[in-house]
């Protein structure tokens, strides 16, 4: 067989079939938890993203999270999310804690949301975010985004950025793409917001996140090459 048509098989079904019978994925078969919120742009706080988060709780203080722009077959890698407990956030140095966000506001405001399968009922699915809301509800985000999917759909060009989340209300993301969202997925963001408002307790978040709120500064990647 020639090389070029050994090489034509590579993207072909049987091809693809038979490299999920013979490999491994147990790092992907670990995830175990879908949330769905939006993420914004750190140094420019007009565009916003949706974003799936596929999670695995390494840890009671540390999950991680690889994060596309939907749950479609077909969905485009955009990025990752580490999320830890005050306990740790309260740890890092003060330099360190400009990159991350808190999640107060995106559980309260029922912004963040577990990702359930279509045949679940509304019920159903608030009574198992509970748990899940009351956990992260205390808990802080570091998130990369590697494809600028709002400007730069076909390829992921240019450096990473951070992202962060909302504090308050006012903030974004804009009501079209909650509601686009919401339809989608057979949600009511306000409907939890209300709903959440009878168990979570109240909760302050810790110094140092979300610092733009302090400073009024963004934090931008900038590419500097160096002599090796």
């Amino acid at each position: 067989m020639e090389p070029e048509t050994k090489q034509s098989v590579y993207h072909s079904a049987p091809f693809h079939a038979a490299g999920t019978a013979m490999m491994s994925f147990k790092p992907i078969n670990s995830i175990h938890q879908h949330l769905c919120a939006f993420h914004v742009y750190s140094q420019d706080r007009s565009r916003h993203v949706e974003a799936h988060h596929y999670c695995k709780h390494l840890s009671p203080d540390f999950h991680q999270c690889i994060i596309y722009d939907s749950d479609s077959p077909n969905a485009k890698l955009i990025g990752i999310e580490y999320i830890v407990s005050e306990k740790i956030f309260t740890t890092l140095p003060q330099e360190e804690k400009k990159f991350w966000h808190s999640h107060k506001y995106e559980v309260e405001s029922g912004l963040l949301q577990l990702a359930t399968k279509s045949l679940v009922p509304g019920p159903a699915a608030d009574a198992a975010e509970q748990p899940a809301m009351l956990e992260l509800q205390k808990t802080y985000g570091k998130t990369i985004h590697t494809w600028a999917i709002d400007i730069s759909p076909e390829l992921p060009l240019g450096p990473p950025n951070l992202m962060v989340s909302y504090t308050a209300d006012g903030q974004g993301p804009p009501e079209h793409m909650v509601q686009k969202r919401d339809a989608e997925w057979g949600q009511d963001t306000a409907a939890k917001r209300e709903l959440r408002k009878g168990y979570l307790p109240p909760y302050e978040k810790a110094d140092g996140a979300d610092e733009w709120e302090k400073t009024g500064r963004g934090v931008k990647f900038n590419v500097n090459e160096v002599f090796q």
